[in-house]
């Protein structure tokens, strides 16, 4: 019902209004161009040479923009990796400080086991 209505009074949905300024762009674009090439004091062996040298500057900028875009991506792969590498060592160092606390407590519980062991050791020669 509410379609039938936003038609009937001339409404649209954005999407629909959306889509009809893309084409609009697009078919004037198109026309202007057409227009263009009709109209041009030039012959069209000169169109097609203007056309050919802009097709050719199109692409050098299109190529030159993806090496850019390659050594962007490679730049920030090397940071990505250098930070994972940074990681990895802080991870390993407090690690092994965790590692050589434990260490030091197990060592610790020991002695108190050893100590605790020689005292129920000489109770029960007494």
């Amino acid at each position: 019902m509410r379609d039938m209505l936003g038609d009937l009074f001339g409404y649209q949905k954005k999407e629909k209004a959306r889509a009809n300024v893309v084409i609009g762009a697009l078919t004037g674009v198109l026309i202007g161009v057409a227009a263009g090439l009709l109209v041009a004091p030039q012959s069209g062996e000169e169109t097609r040479g203007c056309i050919k040298q802009a097709a050719g500057e199109g692409y050098d900028k299109a190529k030159e923009t993806s090496l850019k875009a390659v050594d962007f991506v490679k730049e920030k792969g090397q940071e990505v990796i250098g930070k994972f590498h940074q990681a990895k060592d802080e991870f390993e160092e407090e690690l092994s400080e965790d590692i050589a606390k434990a260490a030091e407590e197990l060592a610790d519980m020991a002695g108190e086991v050893e100590e605790a062991t020689e005292e129920v050791s000489e109770e029960a020669k007494a």
